[in-house]
């Protein structure tokens, strides 16, 4: 008893209680390392992907109107075609035929929103809003890709094969013709026309074109709308 009595029990105590409040605190500090972290990591993919989305939607601007200048084309030829007889020869102007023949497709910057994915930070975006933006815009990438697929068989497979029986077409696909002319620019054939027999399978390729065309239009302005609607709610996510 004598020795138990001359335990320091409040010192114990007290030193136990140091302890575990040390341990306490150890836990806290780690947890708000952590949440400062996150918070950290938050702020980086944010910034990450508002660039890459200003990047993206300067570029679908640009393949927007490139398709819609391709659409105008490809349904001048067409409604030129149908207006003439079966048979017939008729003039175009040489510059339909970038118009034609094009098929470029549309990759967004999104190496910030892969990676994410891939590693799992996509969890560090707390907006319910922007995960289904995304998720939309993803699929409508798929969409037009798919279109852009079908779009790009039946030029390379039935278009030029068509047009190539009755047309020179090595200065249509000239890089600086097809991509300049894609771009906005005059294109390298000049103003001349050419002249074209209307056949039931060059009318009818025309026309398959011109409807998926359609598609790939209006898939693309749906991308860059949802693109709109993402950078909007990225600029104005709070920093935490």
């Amino acid at each position: 008893m004598k020795i138990i009595n001359q335990i320091q029990w409040a010192r114990i105590l007290a030193e136990g209680a140091a302890i575990v409040f040390s341990i306490l605190l150890a836990f806290s500090i780690d947890a708000w390392w952590e949440r400062r972290s996150d918070a950290e990591q938050a702020r980086a993919l944010a910034n990450g992907l508002r660039a890459d989305f200003e990047a993206s939607q300067a570029q679908v601007g640009r393949w927007l109107a490139g398709n819609r200048r391709m659409h105008e084309s490809s349904a001048e030829l067409l409604r030129r075609m149908r207006e003439a007889e079966v048979g017939s020869v008729i003039d175009i102007p040489a510059r339909l035929l970038s118009g034609t023949v094009g098929a470029p497709t549309y990759s967004p910057t999104d190496s910030t929103y892969e990676a994410a994915l891939s590693s799992g930070r996509i969890r560090l975006i707390t907006s319910d809003e922007l995960h289904d933006a995304l998720a939309r815009w993803r699929q409508q990438l798929a969409d037009t890709a798919e279109d852009e697929l079908l779009l790009r068989e039946i030029v390379v497979h039935h278009l030029v094969p068509d047009l190539a029986k009755q047309v020179r077409l090595g200065g249509v696909f000239e890089f600086d013709n097809l991509v300049g002319w894609f771009m906005g620019g005059a294109g390298t054939l000049g103003p001349g026309d050419i002249r074209l027999t209307v056949t039931p399978e060059l009318e009818g390729v025309v026309a398959e074109r011109l409807f998926y065309l359609t598609f790939v239009v209006n898939g693309l302005a749906e991308i860059e709308t949802t693109q709109a609607e993402i950078l909007r709610m990225l600029t104005e996510q709070p920093d935490e």
